[in-house]
Formats: structure tokens, sequence, C-alpha cells
């Protein structure tokens, strides 16, 4: 067979859209052709060789491929450029022997591009054929040239591909009212839509203000569901009366009780209920709650038989779950059920490119809803908010200073940094203490940001050991900004640039 049928051969068997599916089918057409016993494709890259297709003559994959070829014969192909064949002892194995020596016969050849190899191709036959031949060794060489040029239009494609996906995840997060660019947030989304297609139960979790119920709402959002999206938090409802407002309460089961009422669980049958806050339930709550989780089975105050829901719970808790666990706080067997599908939201400080991305959607949700007319943030309000920790409130906490800002600013167009923090809002002390709240006759707004931004640049110097150059990127501010406030409030030999 010659190179152009080979080529043919592999073209036709192969998925063109995925470079994985190319590399396999060459490794296999190759081996068909030459008759060879084993087969790898490794690509080359700066952490060395990494194996892409590694294949027995059965073509099912081999394991460890790193241990199963001659290292050195794909390293000597890297370093020389040039394809190898020859006879090698290796140690073989058939069934019923403990293995024994034996002749192998090999040839390699790299794949090279621009003068480059960017990877290797290693076939090997059984000693009992012959050798590999000069002919058969140019022909794998050239094989892999014009297997290269599928490769280029399959990485186009997969680049392409994932670069339209993230269009269409960034353009579905926007639908569900969840603004970022951030790949752990798209991500993130990639399992809501997953999750969002079946029926378990999801624990979300994340620090207060990450936007937890707007999670929990997406995936009610991308589901196929025929009833509500019920909230409820599990902290605010009295313990004596939450069991009936879960599962409700039958006619006479307690005083007031004047007729039957039916509770959260049964109104949201075939929805959505969101519990927040499920650290704060009760533990003889939690004994009901791990029942209806796992037998979908309701039991009203007053009732004597259990009732059928179909309700899908997503809970959500800024606590630690496993920590409450180990401490007596939460019950193991409620956790366990819970903690198999979990959701991470990272706090807005993990993802402060995102920031810029939320004012503006805030700029255009207040305005609709404030009747203003705002087109953005001065530079020096958007490094203010890019700095701040957002350890009280993350998302929630930048909405309200925006939405605050807003009210106040005395310019019709541009919001700047001075009604950002209110007044009241604790500032450090130039002994490092919180100060009181806001007085009369006490520090003045400035004074007060002043010490509030004096207190972020420390802590961002002490955090990266007196790196000024890392702290200037993990506040985000640009490099004029950084040591101009390091000049203005005497922090130029704050720690040591290394």
């Amino acid at each position: 067979m010659d190179r152009y049928q080979l080529f043919h051969r592999i073209a036709v068997n192969s998925d063109l859209s995925s470079m994985g599916s190319v590399l396999r089918q060459a490794v296999v057409h190759l081996m068909r052709v030459f008759n060879a016993e084993r087969g790898a494709y490794f690509a080359a890259g700066p952490g060395g060789l990494r194996p892409l297709a590694a294949l027995n003559h059965s073509g099912a994959d081999i394991a460890q491929p790193h241990r199963q070829f001659p290292t050195e014969v794909l390293q000597r192909i890297l370093v020389n450029s040039k394809p190898l064949r020859g006879d090698m002892p290796r140690l073989v194995s058939e069934p019923g022997t403990t293995g024994r020596g034996a002749i192998m016969r090999f040839m390699a050849a790299p794949a090279i591009v621009d003068r480059r190899v960017i990877g290797v191709l290693y076939l090997e036959r059984h000693y009992q054929n012959p050798s590999f031949r000069q002919e058969e060794l140019d022909i794998a060489e050239h094989t892999l040239e014009d297997v290269q040029k599928l490769l280029n239009s399959s990485r186009d494609y997969e680049k392409k591909s994932f670069e339209l996906d993230t269009i269409k995840s960034r353009m579905a997060m926007s639908q569900v009212h969840l603004i970022s660019q951030h790949p752990t947030m798209l991500n993130l989304f990639r399992y809501i839509q997953k999750l969002a297609k079946v029926p378990s139960t999801v624990l979300i979790r994340g620090e207060s203000g990450t936007g937890k119920e707007l999670v929990a709402r997406a995936i009610y959002e991308l589901g196929d569901y025929q009833g509500p999206f019920i909230s409820m938090n599990c902290g605010a409802i009295e313990p004596n009366l939450l069991k009936s407002e879960l599962f409700g309460s039958l006619k006479g089961s307690f005083t007031g009780a004047h007729k039957d009422r039916p509770g959260l669980f049964k109104k949201a049958e075939n929805g959505v209920l969101f519990m927040d806050e499920i650290g704060d339930m009760p533990t003889d709550m939690q004994v009901a709650l791990l029942r209806t989780l796992e037998c979908g089975e309701i039991l009203p105050v007053g009732g004597d038989a259990p009732h059928r829901v179909n309700t899908r719970v997503v809970a959500a808790t800024h606590r630690n779950l496993r920590d409450m666990t180990a401490q007596g706080q939460f019950r193991n067997d409620l956790y366990q059920r819970l903690k198999g599908l979990t959701l991470e939201v990272p706090p807005l400080r993990e993802r402060r490119t995102d920031i810029p991305h939320l004012c503006q959607h805030f700029l255009k949700k207040y305005n609709e809803r404030l009747g203003l007319e705002f087109k953005g943030l001065r530079p020096e309000a958007l490094e203010l908010l890019t700095a701040l920790s957002y350890e009280a409130g993350n998302v929630r906490e930048l909405e309200h200073m925006i939405e605050r800002a807003m009210v106040f600013e005395d310019d019709d167009e541009l919001i700047g940094p001075d009604h950002l923090l209110m007044r009241e809002e604790p500032a450090p002390t130039a002994s490092g203490g919180e100060m009181a709240p806001f007085a009369p006759g006490g520090p003045t707004f400035e004074e007060r940001m002043s010490r509030h931004a004096v207190k972020i640049l420390k802590e961002a110097i002490r955090a990266c050991k007196g790196n000024k150059t890392k702290a200037m990127k993990r506040l985000g501010l640009s490099r004029s900004t950084f040591y101009g406030m390091l000049n203005r409030y005497g922090l130029s030999t704050a720690g040591e640039e290394t």
C-alpha cells in the first residue's frame, strides 16, 4: 500500500474535528500496514513526551505508555530529529509463562513542523517478523507529514469550537443573570447545565453574597420543571415552626390550625425548593429532611400517613458542614447525603477580573430602576472597587456600593470614588485596629478612606512577602497608581521588592 492509500484510510476513518481521533487512526492503520504488534504517538512539549495514542495488536489502549515503550529511543529521536529503525531486546510475557527475553523489531519517526520535532511515532513488531525496511520508514515519515495537515485543521476546529462554546456559555449565563467571564465561573456554569438535566439533590457552597441563590435559580431555569421555584432560609424561621413550614400541617394539629395548610415541599412540587443556609437547620429537623430526601415522602404536622412529593431540593450554605459534622453540630448522615453533588461558588476577590463587568451590569440595572443615565465609572473608582477585599458581602456588597454611589453622585454620567464607601463602615486606625462608627467631630470621609486604603496596601504587601510587584498585580492596580499611593501614604519603604 502506498502513502496516498494509507492517508486516505486514515482520513476516512477519523473524526476530523478531533485531534485525538486522527492520531489514533494513524497509529491503527500504520500498525496494520506494517504488521506491528504495538504502536504509539507521543507529543513533544516543554514537559517532555506525552502519549496521545498507545495501542496493542488488538487495538486496545496500553496502560502506562511511558513504562511500556523504550524511552531512550524516543529521546534519541527528539535530540537528532531523524528516524530510527533496528532490533532491540525486550521482555515479553505469554499466557502461562513468567516472561522471557526476545528481540523486537522497531522503528521510530519524528513529526516535524517548522524544523521542530513536535511528536514521535513508534512501531514495534514481533521478533519472528523481519526487521523494518527503509522503504517502510520512508512511508511512515511521509504519512506523518500528511497527517499533520489533518491535525492542523483539527486543531483550528477544536480551538474555534472551544471559543464558540465559551461565547455560548457567556450568553446563556447572562440569560440566567450570572455575569462573569472568569474561567472558574465558566466551568461552574458547565456543571450547572449538566445538573439542570437530572433530579439529584445539590449542595451549593460559597461565602455570603457570592450568588448561591442565582446558581440555584439557574439550575431551575435551565431544567424542565412544571412546578415553581421556591426559596426559603433555614435560619430565618423559628425552629418550632420550621417543620410545619416545610411539611405542612393538618387542621386542629395545634392551636390556631383552623384548616389544612400545605408546606413548602408541597407548594414546590414538580419544581425546586431552594433551602438556603441549611447549616442553621435544627438537628431534629435534619432527621426529618433526610427521610424526605431518601424516600420522597413528607409527614405533615398532625398527620399519621406520609404523602409522596416530587420536589427537587437545592441546598446552600456559607458554613463548613464537614467541620460542623466533626463538632456534632450537623448530622453526618445528612451531610453525606448532600455532599455528593457539590458546587463551589468562588468569592469575588478570587475573580477580580469580573468586577468591571459586574459594575456595568449593576449600572444598567439601576439606571433602569432609578431612571438615571450613568455611563460608567471613573478610573479611580474602578481601581478602588478592584482593590477591596469583599470579605463581608462579595457580589452583593459590590452591588450595594454601586447603587449607593448612583444615588448620591453629583455627576450625571460618571461615578467617582467619593460615595462608594459608607462613612459608618469600619476603617483601620493608625494602630491597625478598627475604628468606631462615624461620629461628629471624628475623622473626615477622606481620612477614613485613606486609612482603609493603607490597610489594603499593607495587607497585600504582607501577603506577597514584601514583593510590591506581586502586590500590585494582586490588587489589579496600574504601576503608576500603585506606586503613587505608596508615596502618598508613606508606604514606599514597606517591605522590600524581590
